[in-house]
């Protein structure tokens, strides 16, 4: 992440804390179907070294973990009953296709997806029709406009400042009328001092969160926060739904996990989300 001490996860804090190396290694970019794309040159930003870091080693694994989650797949569901088949799809975060690219694919629409590990997108070029590639979600520039797009447990490893960056990107590729799908750890479950929030009580980064058996430097918004995030942009909300999933891991524990539906609006131009990130002097 940005190299700042991690808080420690009171809830969990008897784990201890994994940090994930910054590679300096430049990657190459390809999306040959016959072989494991590669990435060109060194991630945007330290959160998403660490996502390639973290999410390239893991690959089949974490789906094999992840993909029976009901709340999920209804999350997924629901969304594509408002959308048109053949309309255009984003998968932010796409990791190995399943379930999120592979339902939107299978309900007919046109998607596109992208992750920032070559071996996941590798597993989705093989097993979903749709196009996908290797970026992290500070580089992607989305071609034209979407009527979805779906952000599910894609930014976790991002600093607020970069997920502010980059939500507000993927929310102005909306046509109007337009979904975005979001799925996120919302934090109040897992933050007990007050000090460890920012200073508007939205957000913490950085922080210890429990994943696949142990502790994951992440970011995440209060489920509030992260409606009154949507909400600022101009979207409007569909549907907030807040459930629990245990993992198919033994390694794992049961997460509290957030789904929104957010529509933006004919009729109203998009602003830059809130709170601001904080200004370095």
């Amino acid at each position: 992440m940005k190299g700042q001490a991690c808080k420690r996860n009171p809830v969990a804090s008897h784990q201890a804390p994994v940090r994930y190396r910054r590679s300096p290694t430049p990657c190459r970019r390809g999306t040959n179907k016959s072989s494991p794309p590669h990435t060109t040159g060194i991630m945007s930003t330290a959160g998403a070294q660490a996502g390639f870091e973290t999410f390239d080693a893991l690959n089949i694994e974490y789906e094999k973990a992840y993909h029976d989650n009901p709340f999920k797949v209804a999350c997924v569901k629901k969304a594509i009953s408002m959308l048109q088949p053949g309309s255009r799809v984003l998968d932010v975060g796409c990791g190995t296709g399943m379930p999120v690219s592979q339902l939107l694919s299978t309900a007919g629409l046109d998607v596109s997806g992208f992750d920032i590990s070559p071996k996941m997108v590798h597993y989705a070029q093989s097993r979903v029709k749709g196009t996908f590639v290797v970026s992290d979600m500070l580089e992607y520039q989305p071609a034209g406009q979407f009527a979805g797009v779906f952000i599910i447990f894609a930014h976790l490893q991002l600093s607020y400042a970069d997920f502010h960056t980059a939500a507000y990107k993927f929310t102005q590729a909306l046509q109007p009328g337009g979904i975005l799908a979001l799925g996120q750890m919302p934090a109040d479950k897992y933050v007990r001092a007050e000090t460890d929030w920012d200073e508007t009580k939205t957000y913490v980064e950085d922080y210890d969160a429990p994943f696949m058996g142990e502790m994951l430097p992440t970011l995440a918004l209060s489920a509030e926060g992260q409606l009154e995030f949507l909400r600022s942009m101009g979207l409007e909300i569909v549907s907030n739904k807040i459930d629990t999933f245990h993992p198919n891991n033994p390694k794992c524990l049961p997460e509290e996990q957030q789904y929104i539906i957010a529509r933006r609006p004919d009729d109203k131009p998009l602003s830059p989300p809130k709170p601001l990130p904080k200004t370095t002097s």
